[in-house]
């Protein structure tokens, strides 16, 4: 048994269980599917690409931690080459992360099954993981990040993104749904960039993502309100007017206050 289990997920089970039960089905990312509607996925994919630009890519493994309902898996098994699995403790998750990734006609493994406690078999066998908010629902963000580091091969490169909670995203967030701040704990780059450096990762990277994105922002308490279409269209006015000037202007960098992520690289040092 790693140290660590499910239950110290601020978030919870049951609260995964009604997200991928209620949620929207998630888009497939397309790549070339032009517009500001696709800039995010876009910078994402900048990002990937000059990360795995040393990489073998083709027939490496990448596991995807917290990877319910993912959109990611058929994408890294499309754009990379890459063997893709999935570990997430959620069935329902695991159940749609299987089908999106059916429906592409792409293979893959989706394990059901809680992260400190997987199958034997995973453990050091991964060349990357990754994961998109999830470190962050983890009072022991350490020993969470011990766990994540524990699927990788020696020279493994673990990615660890998620969403900035210390600048204005986190004040906005608390106004408008605390319940869903609450089960955040904010971090800062410099918390990240220690909580693996704790684990013996040789951090490479470790930084604020994007200007912009008011999409991270959870409304889900607000979808009876009669004026959340207008606080949907305002966010996209805003989100498209600053992604259309960043690209302009290099006086818009990613920062403490606005950025809605921050992006860890690390490398787990050969034993």
């Amino acid at each position: 048994m790693w140290e660590g289990n499910v239950d110290l997920d601020k978030a919870g089970k049951k609260y995964w269980d009604h997200i991928w039960m209620t949620a929207e089905r998630p888009n497939i990312i397309n790549l070339a599917e032009v517009g500001l509607n696709n800039y995010v996925y876009r910078c994402f994919h900048e990002y990937f690409r000059q990360i795995f630009s040393n990489s073998n890519k083709k027939g490496e493994n990448i596991l995807e931690i917290g990877c319910g309902s993912s959109g990611w898996l058929p994408y890294f098994a499309k754009e990379f080459n890459f063997k893709v699995w999935g570990i997430d403790y959620s069935d329902i998750g695991c159940c749609q992360a299987r089908k999106l990734l059916l429906n592409e006609g792409l293979e893959g493994e989706v394990i059901c099954a809680d992260l400190f406690s997987p199958p034997e078999s995973m453990i050091g066998a991964f060349d990357i993981v990754v994961s998109f908010g999830v470190v962050e629902h983890y009072e022991d963000t350490t020993g969470c990040v011990r766990g994540f580091s524990k699927f990788l091969k020696p020279g493994g490169m673990l990615i660890t993104n998620i969403p900035n909670l210390i600048g204005w995203m986190g004040m906005i967030q608390k106004v408008l749904n605390r319940d869903v701040y609450n089960i955040h704990v904010p971090l800062s780059p410099e918390d990240l960039c220690e909580a693996h450096r704790k684990n013996r990762l040789q951090v490479i990277s470790c930084d604020y993502f994007l200007v912009v994105n008011l999409g991270v922002l959870n409304l889900e308490n607000l979808k009876n309100n009669a004026f959340l279409a207008r606080i949907l269209r305002l966010r996209s006015w805003i989100n498209k007017t600053i992604w259309a000037c960043e690209k302009l202007t290099p006086l818009l960098k990613p920062n403490r206050w606005s950025s809605p992520y921050v992006n860890c690289v690390a490398i787990k040092r050969g034993i």
